[in-house]
Order: C-alpha cells, then sequence, then structure tokens
C-alpha cells in the first residue's frame, strides 16, 4: 500500500475543520447569547430543540479551550469557551448522578483553565476529579465499565503535561493498569468492556467488547506511555488496536462492529438508544453491527498515531479503509448537508432527517490528526 497522502490529508482535515465544521456549529449549534451548545440539531443545522445535554457542555468546552491553545489562539474561540465555562458552572448542580457529564465538565475545565489562565478553573476540575475517582472506587457503585478508566486516564494525561499533582498520577496509574491488565482478556486478546467489582468477569459476558470503546482507550493508553517515555507499553497498545480493528472490522460492508461477544452466536444483544438520539438499534447473534461514527474518530486517531511512529502498513489500510467508510456512509457533504449522520445499521441506511449532531469526536479527531501531520510534515520535502 502506498504512504499515506501526508500534504492532502493537512489540507483536507483543515478544510473540514475551519471551513465546514466550526462555520455550522457557530451559526447552528453555539449558543452565544447564554453560553453552552445545542445539540438536537437536523443534518442541516435546523435546532429541533434548545436542551442542552450535560455531556455536550464539557465536551464542548474542551474542544474550543483546545482550538484555542493550538490552533492560533483566536479570541473568538476562547470567547466561545469562556462562555461555556461560565454556563457550565452554573449547571453543575443539576448534574447530579451523570458520572460521565462530571468527568467531561472536568476535562473542558482543566483545558480552559490553561487556555486563559484561570486557577479557579483548575481547581474546579481538579476538585470533580478527586471526588468523582472517590465515588467510583467503592464497592457499593457496582461494576466497573471500561470506560471510566478511559476518562480518568484522558483527563490525567492531559493535566500531569501541564501541572504536578501527585493524587492524579496515582488515579492515572490506577487507570492504567485496568486497561492493561485487568480488562485485558488474553484468551481472546480484547478489552471486556464490564466486569465486576473486584474485577472478575461477568458470567456470560466474559469476551464481550465494545470495540471503538477499546480502540478508544488504547490510544489514550498509548498517548499516557508517551508521556511516561515508555515504549514497551506504546508497543502493547499498538499492538491490541490493530487486534481489536482485525477483530471488528466489517469486511462486508465496511465499519467497526459495535460489539462482539466472542464464541456466543446466539446472544440477544440489549437495544442500543445512543444519548441524545431517537436512532435505536437491536442486533442477535455474536457481533451487534450496529455502525458508529464516533467509533471510526476513534480508529483514524488511534492508526494515524500508530503511522507516525512506525509507517506500519496495516495501520495505514485501516486508517484509509475508516476514512472511506465516513466519505462514503457518513458524511452528507455530497447531499449538501454541512453535517454526518452519527449512528446507523449495518449498512448505515440513509434517512432524510437526523436529530443529534457530534461537537466532541469528529471535531477532536480533526484536530489530534492536524497535530500528527505537522509533526510529521516538518522537514518533509
Amino acid at each position: 500500500m502506498p504512504a499515506l497522502p501526508l500534504a492532502d490529508l493537512r489540507r483536507r482535515y483543515r478544510d473540514e475543520l475551519f471551513e465546514r465544521f466550526l462555520p455550522f456549529w457557530d451559526r447552528h449549534g453555539i449558543d452565544h447569547e447564554h453560553g453552552g451548545f445545542f445539540h438536537h440539531l437536523d443534518y442541516d443545522g435546523t435546532l429541533l430543540g434548545t436542551d442542552k445535554f450535560h455531556w455536550f457542555q464539557g465536551r464542548g468546552l474542551w474542544v474550543w479551550s483546545f482550538l484555542y491553545n493550538h490552533f492560533g489562539r483566536d479570541p473568538r474561540h476562547l470567547e466561545v469557551a469562556a462562555k461555556a465555562k461560565d454556563f457550565l458552572l452554573g449547571a453543575l448542580q443539576s448534574y447530579h448522578g451523570d458520572v460521565y457529564a462530571m468527568y467531561f465538565a472536568a476535562e473542558g475545565l482543566q483545558e480552559y483553565a490553561f487556555a486563559a489562565g484561570d486557577d479557579q478553573a483548575l481547581a474546579t476540575a481538579l476538585g470533580l476529579v478527586r471526588k468523582l475517582f472517590a465515588h467510583i472506587d467503592r464497592p457499593a457503585y457496582g461494576p466497573r465499565p471500561q470506560g471510566l478508566w478511559m476518562v480518568n486516564l484522558r483527563i490525567a494525561t492531559q493535566m500531569l503535561r501541564r501541572w504536578n499533582e501527585p493524587d492524579v498520577a496515582a488515579i492515572a496509574d490506577r487507570a492504567l493498569e485496568a486497561i492493561i491488565d485487568k480488562h485485558y482478556n488474553p484468551e481472546v486478546g480484547l478489552n471486556t468492556e464490564l466486569l465486576n467489582f473486584d474485577f472478575t468477569r461477568p458470567a456470560g459476558e466474559e469476551n464481550k467488547c465494545q470495540l471503538g470503546h477499546s480502540v478508544e482507550t488504547l490510544w489514550m493508553a498509548m498517548d499516557e506511555a508517551d508521556r511516561r517515555a515508555d515504549p514497551a507499553l506504546w508497543r502493547t497498545c499498538a499492538q491490541r488496536i490493530r487486534h481489536h480493528l482485525d477483530v471488528g472490522w466489517d469486511h462486508v460492508y465496511g465499519g467497526l462492529a459495535q460489539w462482539v461477544n466472542v464464541d456466543r452466536p446466539g446472544y440477544r444483544w440489549p437495544e442500543e438508544n445512543p444519548v441524545g438520539t431517537s436512532f435505536r438499534f437491536q442486533g442477535a447473534g455474536e457481533y451487534n453491527y450496529m455502525k458508529s461514527l464516533w467509533a471510526l474518530n476513534e480508529a483514524l486517531i488511534g492508526t494515524l498515531l500508530i503511522y507516525e511512529r512506525t509507517g506500519a502498513e496495516w495501520a495505514a489500510r485501516y486508517f484509509s479503509l475508516a476514512q472511506e467508510m465516513i466519505d462514503r456512509k457518513f458524511s452528507l457533504k455530497e447531499r449538501g448537508y454541512p453535517g454526518y449522520i452519527l449512528f446507523g445499521d449495518r449498512q448505515v441506511t440513509f434517512h432524510p432527517h437526523g436529530d443529534r449532531q457530534d461537537n466532541y469526536h469528529p471535531p477532536r479527531q480533526l484536530m489530534l490528526s492536524l497535530l500528527a501531520l505537522e509533526r510529521m510534515l516538518v522537514g518533509a520535502p
């Protein structure tokens, strides 16, 4: 396979980010008056409801703060972030019980703190992380999902690159151990998504893996390995990403399966209803073939980071397959819309209207990919 066209990708992703994504959200998804982000948007940006789901406030705060920190320090991006921060802080009391929303708030606040030099935002983020980890690290919380280790690790990695916080470093250690040693099932080479509190595997679901989540978690562990200067850990994460893609890729219709429950051919999957949407999907069999844009976004990040370090053919191949699937099935550009399909059945059947757009996974993929491409292009002819 030929090498990835790095310069072409950089031009394309800059156009996607600055000429498509940001204008769309500026016109349709940002509440410029009150701060924060709407998510209930049709493909063309039509506002279908003014509710602001908790997850998307912290996520949006992170995106616009990251834009400011890494892409030109545009004061317009910081202004959006500042208003989102104020809205988020005013709404924190209503987050009771929604642990992921609180973690996304912490991630957004720590990125904004670095952008604005806001010590209070940093203190709030640190307080949230400490309280949340204490909350989930007790038997009464119940089973341990990989997703919670993922958000703990990602926030810790970002914080520790900027601030020396020993208790956050301890959280990173715990999260990394859980992801690499506990959730990993060596019998099938996949990460089990949900474990009992004592890290044993639930009966009948020992081999059950949410494939996109595992790829996402592993590239984050790879980034933490970089921070620690641990090449052996980095290689382990890269190898495991490849195995998850090998197992989960749908070579008939393209894209990454949502789940696999290895050796359970008669398994009846619970109905999937992604947050903030009316989309519903239920499958049966060893694989759950619901398709999602976010899983492809995570595959793009992971494989590009691996290609940057190794030039591996397999990483370039899966990167190209994921991008082609987005272009062919999820992007609505050829249909005249600026938005994306976020979720679909196995073939990603097109429906004329959507009810949610994503202010987090697509721009994060574009921004992290652009930074990687810039690194690769330094010194290139």
